[in-house]
């Protein structure tokens, strides 16, 4: 499981395409619409082929590992694990933006205005844990949180009864958050890899410096 999200980190950043707002302006910052949080809903859940390169890595690392293994190392072990892991993601993504819609927090991911490797690897990891309200001050993600460690509970009760929500549940939800990290410092450091590997893609600028 641990390998299979080392290698989703990257993947998931390549299907978002290299893209990130640009750095948090007070100033300059427009909250997202309610029809801008259902596209970015119904984009996480199906309409982006994200889940699915999601869902894949996760079930080939679970099929690899026969886990569980009451589930078998077979076609229907795999159609179960493909199965949990959408139901899984379909929870997460829907807590997130829900709650982010309610509470009025941003579920994007803004890139740092600071410069050095140091400050911007460190404001993409703080930005894992942390995200901004409508009025454009730093709070503690909640929503993305509660997705993250709920979906991940949630779905040890499908799972066979020797794994807990508090304990196994609890455990995939820490690593789907070191998942979230790793997924920010490629977002931070998109515009150099972009260059480095000549892909395409581009760098949102509804929330970037403007022009002197």
């Amino acid at each position: 499981m641990a390998l299979g999200i080392l290698l989703l980190a990257p993947c998931v950043a390549a299907q978002q395409g290299f893209t990130v707002n640009g750095p948090f302006i007070p100033g300059k910052y427009s909250p997202l619409t309610g029809h801008e949080r259902w596209q970015r809903w119904w984009s996480e859940d199906g309409g982006s082929p994200t889940i699915h390169v999601e869902v894949a890595v996760f079930a080939s690392a679970l099929q690899e590992d026969n886990d569980p293994a009451e589930w078998g190392r077979n076609t229907g072990g795999m159609a179960r694990r493909i199965g949990s892991e959408y139901g899984s993601i379909l929870i997460g993504n829907s807590v997130h933006e829900g709650m982010a819609a309610a509470m009025g927090s941003d579920p994007r991911y803004f890139a740092c205005a600071c410069k050095g490797l140091v400050r911007r690897t460190g404001h993409a990891l703080e930005m894992t844990l942390l995200t901004y309200n409508r009025n454009g001050h730093k709070m503690l993600d909640l929503p993305a949180l509660s997705g993250t460690y709920g979906s991940a509970m949630i779905a040890d009760l499908w799972w066979p009864s020797n794994y807990s929500p508090l304990v196994q549940g609890v455990q995939v939800g820490g690593l789907e958050v070191g998942l979230a990290g790793a997924v920010h410092v490629l977002q931070e450091f998109s515009p150099e890899l972009k260059r480095f590997f000549h892909v395409g893609g581009h760098t949102s600028l509804a929330s970037a410096p403007p022009k002197p």
